[in-house]
């Protein structure tokens, strides 16, 4: 099967066409996409919650990756759920859905729904992970609804091998005072694109958006999220960490769009990234957009290689230059690791990130 997209992950608004940085676009062969062989969701579920394996009807947001890849997962889905939280249920127990690509199922096609009516909260946890001979395919599409007065939790974590191509797609809802958090973790796959678009409608909605990624060898991560700031007072904090080596590829393009009407609105971005090889191509596209004079915007990124200070500091207390690189690379990621709610997932992170560490270099 061909995949082909012309432009996905584009900027809201563009910018100088010859920085290359305003889409990107994607062609691959695929494998055959079939119904997915295995039950992902394997845990007893939240009291009050309800999950389909069907997808809901109605509109649905806009996702960050655009509209080519919204309609193939439609077109392709192999799999995946509904998630349905009653107004006034507070699930006590994540929802933990797990994919694996193998020889059984080599292209994994998820459409996911959340709908958190008023004054609910839910925690949704994805991993995908693949066999290391699967050279595999995952596309993804999940939708959140936040209800008045409700949170949605999101936590997606891909650790796919070298010979995976992966996509995921998020578009997101919030009403009155709803709370959307997010946390992704891109640290495989040979091509990984990821995109979220979150409306903040609801007066005093709220987005929050933590990313780590880790890019070695010839691996290429393409990232693009939107924040767009509709009611009045509402928030947004997007922060982005991450670590290139050998000749891996990185763009990150984060907007925070302040549409006329979204008076006293809050939006901060930050992207911290660490570099280890003069051969790395890293990118980062920080865009505020503003059409409300009564708004807070704010922006930064860093990128150069890791601080001296601080490599002294631990080299002084005893590790090699390599165990201390090592150590500031997992500090930097443990924020973000620390909001997954399953042990055995944080644990597969920390030794997927360990073992593709092994591969740095020592200094002689």
């Amino acid at each position: 099967m061909n995949l082909s997209f012309k432009q996905i992950n584009a900027l809201p608004f563009l910018t100088w066409n010859r920085l290359g940085v305003n889409q990107t676009s994607l062609a691959a062969e695929l494998p055959e996409i079939k119904s997915y062989n295995g039950t992902p969701l394997n845990e007893k579920l939240p009291e009050g919650v309800t999950v389909s394996s069907q997808p809901l009807p109605g509109n649905m947001p806009e996702t960050g990756m655009g509209a080519e890849a919204a309609a193939f997962v439609e077109a392709n889905r192999s799999c995946g759920v509904s998630v349905r939280v009653p107004a006034g249920v507070k699930a006590a127990e994540p929802i933990v859905l797990t994919y694996r690509l193998d020889s059984k199922n080599p292209a994994v096609v998820d459409v996911n729904t959340v709908i958190a009516e008023e004054n609910s909260e839910v925690t949704v946890v994805m991993s995908y992970a693949s066999d290391e001979a699967t050279a595999g395919f995952h596309g993804g599409c999940t939708r959140l609804i936040a209800g008045k007065n409700a949170t949605i939790h999101l936590v997606q974590v891909q650790l796919l091998n070298d010979s995976c191509l992966h996509f995921d797609d998020v578009g997101a809802i919030a009403e009155e005072n709803g709370i959307i958090d997010i946390m992704q973790a891109e640290l495989g796959g040979s091509q990984a694109f990821a995109g979220c678009r979150a409306k903040l409608e609801g007066r005093c909605s709220s987005l929050n958006l933590e990313t780590i990624y880790f890019g070695d060898r010839k691996r290429s991560i393409d990232i693009n999220y939107v924040a767009e700031h509709i009611g009045k007072k509402t928030a947004s904090e997007i922060h982005v960490n991450g670590a290139l080596l050998d000749e891996s590829r990185k763009t990150f393009r984060g907007t925070i769009d302040f549409v006329r009407g979204a008076k006293q609105a809050v939006g901060h971005e930050s992207e911290y990234n660490l570099m280890f090889s003069p051969k790395v191509r890293n990118r980062t596209v920080p865009l505020i957009l503003c059409a409300e004079e009564d708004v807070e915007g704010q922006h930064a990124a860093s990128s150069g290689k890791i601080d001296d200070t601080k490599l002294f500091y631990l080299m002084s207390r005893g590790l090699d230059e390599l165990a201390a690189k090592k150590l500031i690379i997992e500090a930097q990621f443990q924020p973000a690791t620390d909001k997954i709610p399953v042990e055995s997932l944080q644990n597969a992170i920390s030794e997927y990130v360990k073992e593709r560490l092994n591969t740095i270099e020592p200094v002689s």
